[in-house]
């Protein structure tokens, strides 16, 4: 046991409340992930090629938006913006092999749907 300010049962009794929130909060980091990753996956229903797939400027214009959003919420920009490049990359290898598979299916990009009416 060290003598330190703040070792001891106080500090461990800390220690595990916060990793007790850390994964409260990976928790609902995963579940919005996973809707994020259902809505990407509709999304590449509706794309035909690897161009729109990869589609280099809204990346950019993702990637810009986060940083943003993260030094607004006290996050470091570059934390923020290496988590998604990652999210990204892997989120577009999906989509490739979506595209992959859809193509090997003799399949169509979906058509857009019709307006509803009333």
């Amino acid at each position: 046991m060290s003598d330190a300010p703040g070792a001891g049962t106080d500090g461990a009794a800390r220690i595990t409340e916060l990793r007790a929130a850390v994964d409260r909060l990976d928790q609902r980091i995963v579940e919005l992930l996973a809707v994020r990753t259902r809505v990407v996956r509709e999304l590449t229903a509706h794309k035909s090629d690897e161009a729109a797939v990869r589609s280099p400027g809204r990346v950019r214009q993702v990637l810009d938006r986060v940083a943003e959003l993260a030094g607004r919420h006290g996050m470091p920009p570059e934390v923020a913006v290496a988590t998604y490049r990652t999210l990204i990359e892997e989120l577009t290898r999906m989509q490739m092999d979506m595209l992959a598979d859809r193509r090997a299916a003799g399949a169509a990009p979906a058509a857009p749907a019709a307006p509803e009416r009333r």
